[in-house]
């Protein structure tokens, strides 16, 4: 028989390796490590593993719900990047960044609940700042990767410092997943 401390055990040994997912599927979203054209860690497996993660924590927030559907969507994406032409490939490039945002945008403002649920409000704080940061960066990134196809030695400056931004505000999203992690779920286990 069940009792409720059991009960509560099980639920957050849940939220912890959900988050573990989540984090190692965002690990393997960000880094590209490309042998003769091959990424040896796909972006695919990461989608995929988001989207684990987030359905194990839809009790927790109804935004993580959406982050994993649309992890699944971005899973498909990657899937049909396969097969995109060079014709489609900016359009196609564009969608997938609006989707991409809007996947983290949900898993961030699940994070926000969660954290506010548990009167952590300093990692609420940084879960909205790094959604906000992140959309504006990759936006940002977005556009002139768009601007830059017609004259590239113009914008290579402030591709580089885009860069830099996008891989610092990633390491805090991946500390500010493990944190949660480690300060939320493991700490009720």
């Amino acid at each position: 028989m069940w009792t409720p401390q059991d009960i509560h055990v099980t639920l957050t040994g849940m939220m912890f390796f959900s988050f573990g997912q989540i984090f190692w599927g965002l690990v393997l979203i960000i880094v590209d490590i490309n042998i003769n054209h091959f990424d040896i860690l796909p972006d695919i497996i990461g989608y995929i593993l988001v989207a684990i993660g987030c359905r194990g924590l839809t009790t927790e927030s109804p935004r993580f719900s959406t982050a994993g559907t649309l992890s699944w969507v971005m899973v498909i994406i990657v899937l049909l990047g396969y097969a995109v032409r060079s014709n489609a490939g900016s359009w196609f490039g564009l969608v997938s960044a609006a989707l991409d945002c809007t996947m983290m945008w949900f898993l961030l403002g699940g994070v926000m609940d969660l954290a506010a649920s548990r009167q952590r409000m300093d990692l609420s704080e940084r879960a909205s700042n790094g959604r906000i940061a992140y959309v504006a960066i990759m936006a940002a990134a977005t556009l002139l990767g768009l601007l830059a196809q017609g004259s590239p030695g113009a914008t290579v400056f402030v591709a580089l410092i885009l860069v830099a931004s996008a891989l610092v505000l990633l390491f805090l999203i991946l500390h500010l997943i493990h944190r949660v992690r480690r300060e939320i779920a493991y700490d009720l286990i």
